[in-house]
């Protein structure tokens, strides 16, 4: 999609929308968010009636000026709502905050565009700023203070003439901070796109004096060439900090490109020990001098977040939203999360303790593969969405503006609610008219979903506990992971990447072509592909020894699968090789080519009781031994059941487990299906049918089932987007986590991320994911260095430890965690062969 150039801004603001869409050009500008506005909820999805109708232009700025709302941009006419008389205002215009009906006292007469609106030094002034010269007769270069109730200029407030526009403003204690497109300030004094004015006086001084110099996007030969210097400003909540972005490449002579921040000293403001790389580079860089389009800090001051248009290009910062955290320093500094477009214009940000506004041109969040079209992961939102402050994706707020037109210019976020600036007459799908400028109520608003999980010491749920079995181990040894046929566990991996830990060191693994053939000694249903993978033990010292554990005085059928493959060792007598169970020789000088045959699975099994560690040693007598495949299983009938039980146990997360207590599942839930789960707030998500599902828990009740599917809205997915190809909508696509399921045994979530293991591969993966809405991040994140989550039945996360169900034995072992990753070995700490308890199911999960 072709995004509009920033550089319509600083030079045809006073354009009409209608010229601006046919010039194709954009104009962009919004003042800092209002600090701490204490919001409990996201806003309402009905926007207020009390605000006028702008008839003309865009509304770039929004200032709450108390009992009123000022507002700014390129319009020159309103109407009062319900009524068909044009009152003219050009630039800048104030209505009454409670009705929504235009002041007729205040009409200052500007002679250009208004970029910004900021509160006065004193109750009932404001600062305009913007490319005039004139303000109500007085000559006033780009900046002046004016009174709230009559428009009038404040004559004692007289700042520099600036040789060029200003773009923002923001009042930090008694200066007034100043950006944009200014090479001085007063006829002898050099200014590179910032300054600081006396706020009361407006008298130039040295605090601010930080240089912005160098196209971004012209390298020499190529690129845009418009204005260097700041385009928007956002002051910290508590003023010691101040992020300027725009165009420009350098701060003082260093590389700080688009972006850059300050500290606000005592004396004097200083480029802060704070620095990236990541938006150096060029998006569309002959139409756009700078893709930076808007900055606002948190309430709390904590972080601070970027939008900017541009064009999607893989591994940029182009059309999207990025949080950056306030504290960091040093150079390299990375997004904490970024959320992608796929395309389209990001042009404004306000943000609430519990949102991040954003506004644009929208069509799709979520969209990092998209390129003007959905892609997997998408999430249709029409020009504005709520993101989560947490991992930036979209809550489940999805009021829509459409048409889209230009964009949301500006968002201003204030104790009531949040006001949007734009160039259009709709919010919804023409379903609300609210021209140009719009207030979405704090009242009627809803709380995001709550984020609170359970800890330990409390309660573990096991759904779907498998159908009961009488097998103890499952091994294929020197190879991957292979899943049961026949009910009870799956085969456990024992390959090079993820070895068995029941074996000692020394061995080594091989893999073939499909077995010749099967005796009948292998039991029916036993997966051929064991025998196309072998551990084999080529060196005498040590011998090739298992050691698995099982409760001493329990009777097990030791089964032991092995097949002579290797062709070199074809012919009998050219590999013979000794087995010892717990000390005695059950095979012995044991020659697979003679019997059963080369290329010919087989099995033999050996009826032990154990004495609490069923031991297995391969021996050496010609060539090497191997095994291709070990089951360990009770004697006796096995217990019944259906595979679809529901149970809960207590737990302290160390050594004390309780005993398990069924949970109704009174809906007859198929749990055997299910593919992990985890616990949030309230709601209980987990893997079925290929797909998230979701539905309340208690502890002792499930409530309604339903699918989580962020990604297809029945209101908006038939709305044509006027964009891209006919018939295009705002309809999204399901994330690529879906077809993931099939193949997910564990899940958790933590700090906005659902982490997850998939079968027979040892990585821990992780996405990002908001039960608000239930969306699933589009990116795909492997946690680096970690390993050896191939036999993973299910995980669970309590407090700083990471818990994870052996698939293959039932055990339960531990590890601590911080910081996102486990930072240590597993330790079992409970198990069938600890404690007599088996944790596999299909879902294990701390709830409440």
């Amino acid at each position: 999609m072709t995004h509009p150039s920033a550089l319509a801004r600083r030079t045809l603001a006073a354009l009409t929308a209608a010229a601006l869409t046919a010039a194709g050009l954009a104009v962009a500008v919004a003042g800092p968010a209002s600090a701490a506005p204490g919001h409990p909820t996201v806003v309402s999805t009905v926007p207020s009636a009390a605000s006028p109708n702008i008839q003309d232009g865009t509304v770039f700025a929004i200032h709450d000026a108390g009992t009123k709302i000022i507002a700014a941009g390129s319009f020159s006419k309103v109407r009062n709502r319900n009524s068909d008389v044009d009152i003219t205002r050009d630039y800048v215009l104030a209505f009454d905050k409670a009705t929504g009906a235009v002041d007729t006292a205040f009409a200052p007469t500007v002679d250009n565009a208004v970029n910004a609106v900021a509160a006065g030094p004193t109750a009932g002034t404001v600062y305009l700023a913007g490319k005039f010269n004139t303000v109500n007769g007085v000559t006033r270069r780009k900046v002046a203070l004016v009174d709230v109730a009559t428009g009038a200029t404040v004559t004692s407030f007289a700042g520099p003439a600036f040789n060029g526009l200003i773009d923002d403003v923001a009042l930090a204690g008694n200066r007034l901070l100043v950006g944009g497109i200014f090479t001085t300030a007063g006829n002898a004094n050099p200014r590179g796109g910032l300054a600081s004015l006396n706020a009361t006086t407006g008298a130039l001084d040295g605090y601010l004096t930080t240089t912005l110099t160098e196209n971004h996007n012209y390298d020499g030969v190529s690129g845009a060439q418009a204005g260097v210097g700041a385009d928007k400003l956002a002051l910290s909540p508590d003023g010691t900090q101040l992020v300027v972005i725009g165009n420009f490449k350098k701060a003082d002579g260093v590389l700080h490109d688009q972006v850059v921040k300050l500290d606000l000293g005592a004396t004097a403001a200083t480029v802060a020990d704070w620095n990236t790389s990541r938006y150096t580079p060029r998006c569309s860089y002959a139409a756009f001098d700078s893709y930076m389009r808007d900055v606002a800090f948190a309430p709390d001051g904590s972080y601070f977040v970027v939008v900017t248009t541009g064009g999607r290009y893989s591994g940029s910062l182009c059309d999207s939203a990025a949080r950056w955290e306030a504290a960091a320093t040093g150079d390299a500094q990375q997004p904490t999360w970024t959320d992608y477009s796929g395309g389209d214009t990001f042009l404004s940000v306000g943000i609430s303790e519990q949102a991040v506004y954003v506004g644009g041109h929208l069509r799709w969040l979520n969209n990092s593969f998209g390129g003007d079209s959905a892609q997997a992961g998408a999430i249709g939102r029409a020009s504005i969405a709520a993101l989560d402050p947490g991992n930036g994706l979209p809550l489940s707020w999805n009021p829509g503006r459409h048409p889209r037109g230009y964009g949301v210019a500006e968002m201003l976020v204030t104790p009531q609610g949040i006001w949007l600036g734009s160039d259009q007459s709709w919010i919804g799908n023409f379903q609300y008219r609210r021209e140009r400028i719009a207030f979405f109520p704090l009242t009627g608003g809803d709380a995001p979903h709550p984020t609170t999980t359970a800890g330990l010491p409390g309660n573990v749920y096991q759904a779907g506990i498998p159908v009961p079995t009488n097998v103890l181990y499952r091994v294929n040894a020197g190879g991957p992971a292979v899943a049961s046929t026949t009910g009870g566990p799956d085969w456990s991996a024992d390959d090079s990447g993820n070895p068995s830990p029941y074996h000692n060191a020394g061995s080594s693994t091989s893999g073939f072509a499909a077995v010749g053939s099967l005796d009948a000694t292998v039991p029916v249903g036993t997966p051929a592909g064991l025998f196309n993978t072998e551990r084999y033990d080529s060196a005498s010292a040590p011998e090739m020894q298992w050691d698995l554990p099982v409760p001493a005085g329990t009777e097990v059928e030791v089964r032991l699968y092995l097949a002579n493959r290797y062709a070199g060792t074809s012919a009998p007598g050219q590999r013979v090789f000794d087995v010892t169970l717990d000390g005695t020789l059950v095979l012995d000088d044991l020659d697979l080519s003679a019997t059963p045959g080369h290329d010919t699975g087989t099995m033999r099994s050996f009826t032990i009781v154990s004495d609490g560690s069923v031991d297995i040693d391969f021996g050496h007598v010609v060539e090497n031994p191997l095994v291709n495949a070990i089951e360990i299983v009770k004697t006796g009938p096995p217990p019944t059941g259906t595979g679809d039980e529901v149970q809960t146990r207590s737990y302290d997360g160390a050594a004390t487990v309780g005993v398990a207590t069924p949970v109704a599942n009174p809906d007859n839930t198929t749990w055997s299906t299910a593919r992990g789960a985890f616990w949030v707030g309230g709601t209980l998500f987990y893997g079925m049918d290929g797909a998230l599902q979701r539905r309340t828990f208690d502890g002792a009740t499930f409530g309604a089932t339903s699918l989580v599917d962020p990604y297809h809205d029945v209101y908006w997915d038939t709305v044509e987007t006027d964009s891209g190809p006919a018939g295009q909508t705002y309809v999204g696509v399901n994330s690529s986590f879906y077809p993931e399921i099939a193949n997910v045994t564990g899940m958790f979530y933590t700090a906005g991320r659902l982490y997850y293991t998939l079968s027979g591969q040892g990585g821990l993966y992780w996405r990002w994911f908001t039960p608000d809405s239930g969306a699933v991040g589009a990116d795909k994140f492997t946690v680096a260095g970690v390993t050896g989550f191939a036999d993973t039945g299910s995980v669970f996360l309590a407090g700083g430890t990471l818990y994870r169900v052996s698939r293959s034995t039932g055990a339960l072992a531990s590890t601590a965690w911080a910081d996102g990753v486990p930072t240590g070995a597993f330790t079992t700490v409970s198990g069938p062969a600890v404690d007599g308890v088996d944790w596999r199911a299909k879902a294990v999960f701390v709830g409440p």
